[in-house]
């Protein structure tokens, strides 16, 4: 009896794994249940080299500056230390959050709202002491910003750019002489997702 319940643990296993290498190499229905996480091998999957941060931004007419996260009423942290904006990594709700605090908040009229993403490799996350060791120099945070969105005051999104992780895929290609010969006369089409919301004391930036 013993032989047949080991028999069949093994058997049911190794189908299991085979089923999630069919799953993953064609593509098929790797994400329809949530247990097809445990057969899909996907190891390191969304890891990224750089830590990132959004800082949502509005101008006014005078042309002054404000910080439009946190909102005055608090922010949620979900996890760790990171708020909770931070974690839409494809800025898909970014207008209705801004749009959201700028309607429940006094200042002059809004003009423009950019969010500005802020990205640094993980290594500088390492304790200085760990950093030092592994470098021999400094800990000394090296961060790089670059506009995401440009957004109207109702969180309409006027102009969309790459990330950060995107952008360096982009210039990798671009700076390849023979990716440059193979898309030269090549047509190709670009999409540009267009969100539009009905809603989103802000603190002046100095």
């Amino acid at each position: 009896m013993r032989r047949w319940m080991a028999g069949g643990f093994i058997g049911t296993y190794l189908l299991m794994l085979v089923f999630g290498l069919f799953s993953h190499a064609l593509g098929y229905k790797p994400n329809s249940h949530v247990g097809m996480y445990f057969l899909v091998w996907d190891m390191y999957c969304g890891w990224c080299g750089y830590e990132l941060r959004h800082h949502i931004i509005a101008q006014g007419d005078s042309g002054q500056y404000y910080e439009v996260t946190p909102p005055p009423w608090g922010e949620f942290v979900p996890f760790g230390s990171a708020e909770r904006h931070h974690y839409d990594s494809s800025a898909a709700f970014t207008g209705t959050l801004a749009a959201h605090i700028l309607d429940h908040t006094d200042h002059e009229p809004i003009t423009e709202v950019s969010l500005i993403e802020e990205a640094w490799s993980k290594k500088y996350n390492l304790p200085d002491s760990i950093y030092e060791s592994r470098y021999e120099a400094p800990n000394k945070k090296q961060s790089y910003f670059r506009t995401r969105l440009l957004l109207s005051s109702d969180g309409t999104i006027r102009e969309r750019y790459f990330d950060w992780t995107g952008w360096l895929s982009h210039q990798a290609v671009i700076d390849n002489p023979r990716l440059q010969k193979d898309m030269a006369g090549r047509p190709f089409l670009t999409l540009q997702g267009v969100q539009r919301v009905n809603h989103s004391t802000t603190r002046k930036v100095p």
